[in-house]
């Protein structure tokens, strides 16, 4: 949300603005016998949501304290606060890393204390986008409709070079349920996380860090914390099983650890300007890119309520004086400032810069300006991403930084939270190996941020005709990674700008909208055998499980992911074809041997652990009779009966799930998705023995009990399906699933300007990207 909003009535069922704010009408708190409410409504704010103004006024933001500011209005807060001094989870830093990590904690019961240096969630400005696959992570939390309802989709992109169009057209869409990238601001998702931990009983500890730690295996928690607050100077001293840093780009967390943060700092500046433009440029509603051969770049985003992000690139002279600022506040991180806190340029110079990139087109302020900021491009992974006594793990922008470009940072937390958060929840509860499970998140994560680093890199060096070298990385180990993109010579042409994005997007287009990720076999990833034998499904392990539309009772369809929710528990996809044959007799076997006594089912937790989901090719009112008790025999399906959820796999086959995963009719299969909702292994239904030997490799033994905590999130879950799949998972009514804010309508999801130029046949990439170009350009 970019500015306070007026107040609205919706008096004839519908928003209209009125004068008076409800929630200040003191009249709605007064019985007519002069009774008040008990209920009172929570003083508000609304601070500036900008240091830096145009000269057409001042935009502030309506805020809630005491529902967001935590303990920073210690007053207000309810009476059940009474944080522990021994937790099994620590975090540094409420960023949307640290706050996603409490999410996933919070479902998973486990006890943590999150504390941050601010007094507030962010108000304004910073990262502005979620990608399709971090809303298909949010979605398995419960939150996914509430983060994608808040602003525009952006599912076509607009590219100009030196006032020449050269591309429009629409983005990648792959096959997420999710259309594109979803727009909303850091702020607003903060909040979003924030009102989800209150539901949990949870707050996060303001103007609040820790100040040093020390780790003692002797201990049963392990990590020696002291806090420190930073308004009265009081410490504390607690302890924890672990600490998770999630403290920004300059990170105490890892610099106490001292991990070395490999990359380089980059001469390239952006200003960005929040605001209501005027302009006669046709995209300005489009993700658009423009370049500037002379004066460098500026990336237009479409924003709420009318709004416009654009980022400029700021050079010359201007980026001199800035390099001088930032030098002089140089501090001891590694990184450096990357927020200029000092200007040295103003709205209007910015705007004159932008103006020369947009030309022969023109811009204006139309608004004031909501948020205005400066940021230096540091393209940073850090050389670990967990301690070596794997009691510490660090996340977010405190493990990576980068530029803008593929809108990886707030869409990397949540890939780094979901990695991390079921990882700890499991050792924590002693449910987990450590030494199985705990090196896997560096090892998955770390390689992630590596190739966000060249990806990111290389398109905004084609943005900012800059010719800086990549940054050197570690790999798995000690030696540095090749970072040989192998990408065509920009020689000014538009032939050799052509051949650059088919290139490059070519070999990004699934990354930079998050399905796509580097594979490391480990204990929770299994490698495929190289033997040449058939696989029970053609789903590679470690890739991200595909996520098919079915149908889950005679008036409901809606997407599989509806079916796999929560935050430990591992999806155990059993594809029976139609029940009948040969493959009835192999499900049967996986029914006795993998869900029976001693089977892994049994032993590692039974439903508090394991999702079990039976996918068939039938109709809902087959089911009784496919299912149906045996007479006169062992009644083979009973446990599977009693345990598992049904899905219809009733689409045709050129759709079905049964295609999607590449299942065998007559064998069947078994497909284990892990609670990030990445594929772990696979196997036969008859080889029960198989899934069994890979869950002990990193679970404890547990007899089958309820988890309370998990099993009554999970049934909040289902309540939650059931609304979520009545629109598509999508929260919008129009014939795609796409839709824009504010009530405005698009055509199967279209979201192109009138002048859209259907006959381009250059296919453009997901939100902030330009996809790979197809029909053979």
């Amino acid at each position: 949300m970019a500015r306070s909003l007026p107040p609205y009535t919706w008096q004839k069922g519908f928003a209209e603005p009125t004068d008076i704010a409800a929630w200040d009408d003191e009249t709605k708190h007064w019985t007519e016998d002069g009774e008040r409410s008990h209920y009172t409504t929570p003083p508000h704010e609304e601070p500036l949501t900008s240091a830096v103004h145009n000269g057409l006024g001042l935009n502030v933001l309506r805020t809630w304290p005491t529902l967001y500011n935590g303990t920073a209005t210690r007053q207000s807060t309810a009476h059940w606060w009474k944080p522990s001094k021994e937790v099994d989870v620590l975090i540094c830093g409420a960023g949307p890393f640290g706050l996603a990590v409490a999410l996933s904690l919070a479902r998973q019961g486990v006890n943590f204390r999150i504390v941050d240096k601010a007094e507030a969630p962010l108000l304004a400005g910073r990262a502005d986008c979620i990608q399709p696959r971090a809303l298909e992570l949010l979605h398995s939390w419960g939150l996914a409709q509430e983060v994608h309802e808040e602003g525009p989709i952006i599912n076509s992109t607009v590219l100009f070079k030196d006032g020449t169009k050269m591309f429009h057209g629409w983005s990648f869409q792959g096959d997420s349920r999710y259309r594109g990238a979803h727009i909303i601001t850091q702020g607003q998702l903060e909040k979003i996380y924030i009102r989800d931990l209150l539901r949990h009983k949870a707050l996060v500890e303001r103007c609040t860090v820790v100040d040093r730690f020390k780790v003692d295996e002797d201990s049963p928690y392990p990590v020696q914390a002291t806090l420190k607050n930073l308004k009265t100077g009081e410490q504390e001293l607690i302890h924890a099983k672990y600490l998770v840093g999630g403290d920004g780009a300059g990170s105490s967390i890892r610099e106490q650890l001292k991990i070395p943060f490999d990359g380089n700092t980059t001469d390239i500046y952006w200003a960005i300007m929040d605001c209501v433009f005027k302009t006669d440029y046709p995209y300005i509603l489009n993700f658009s890119l423009l370049v500037s051969a002379e004066h460098g770049g500026c990336i237009v985003i479409p924003r709420e309520d009318g709004y416009t992000r654009i980022y400029t690139q700021i050079s010359g002279e201007k980026a001199r004086q800035l390099a001088r600022n930032r030098e002089a506040r140089r501090t001891a991180s590694a990184v450096g400032e990357t927020r200029i806190h000092d200007h040295g340029i103003t709205a209007e110079e910015t705007l004159e810069l932008a103006n020369k990139v947009f030309a022969p087109y023109t811009l204006e302020f139309a608004s004031c300006m909501s948020w205005f900021a400066v940021w230096k491009v540091s393209e940073r992974v850090a050389r670990f991403f967990s301690s070596p006594d794997l009691r510490v793990h660090i996340g977010g922008d405190a493990a990576h930084v980068h530029s803008v470009l593929g809108a990886f940072g707030l869409n990397s937390s949540i890939y780094d939270a979901s990695n991390l958060g079921w990882k700890l929840g499991l050792c924590s509860r002693n449910l987990g190996i450590p030494a199985s499970i705990l090196p896997t998140y560096d090892q998955e994560r770390r390689l992630f941020a590596n190739r966000v680093i060249r990806c990111s890199g290389a398109y905004l060096r084609f943005i900012c005709n800059s010719h800086l070298p990549l940054a050197e990385l570690r790999g798995l180990n000690e030696e540095l990674e090749t970072h040989e993109e192998t990408l065509p010579v920009l020689d000014g042409t538009k032939e050799a700008d052509m051949r650059f994005l088919r290139t490059f997007f070519g070999r990004n287009a699934k990354f930079l909208i998050g399905v796509e990720a580097p594979i490391v076999p480990s204990a929770i990833c299994l490698p495929v055998p190289q033997s040449g034998k058939q696989m029970p499904t053609t789903v590679a392990n470690g890739v991200r499980a595909p996520n098919p539309r079915v149908c889950f009772d005679s008036g409901l369809t809606s997407y599989l992911y509806d079916k796999m929710t929560g935050a430990s528990r591992f999806h155990v996809l059993i594809f029976g074809s139609d029940l009948r044959g040969p493959v009835r007799k192999r499900i049967a076997r996986f029914s006795q041997q993998g869900l029976g006594p001693g089977s892994f089912f049994a032993r590692f937790g039974g439903p508090a652990r394991f999702n079990i989901v039976l996918v068939i090719k039938a109709l809902p009112y087959e089911k009784a009779d496919l299912l149906r008790e045996t007479e006169g025999s062992e009644d083979e399906l009973r446990l599977l009966r009693e345990n598992a959820t049904v899905v219809y796999d009733d689409r045709a086959p050129d759709e079905d799930a049964h295609y999607w995963y590449g299942i065998n009719h007559a064998r069947g299969a078994v497909v284990v998705v892990r609670p990030d909702l990445w594929v772990g292994m696979s196997a036969w239904p008859e080889d029960a023995g198989a899934i069994d030997s890979y869950f002990s490799g990193f679970l404890v033994e547990k007899p089958v009990e309820n988890d309370s905590a998990e099993v009554e999130g999970h049934a909040a879950l289902i309540e939650h399906e059931k609304s979520n799949v009545l629109t598509n998972g999508n929260g919008r009514a129009s014939g795609n699933g796409h839709g824009l804010s504010n009530g405005h309508a698009r055509n199967n999801g279209d979201a192109l300007s009138n002048d859209h130029d259907p006959s381009n046949s250059e296919a453009l990439s997901n939100g902030h990207t330009v996809n790979e170009l197809t029909n053979g350009h």
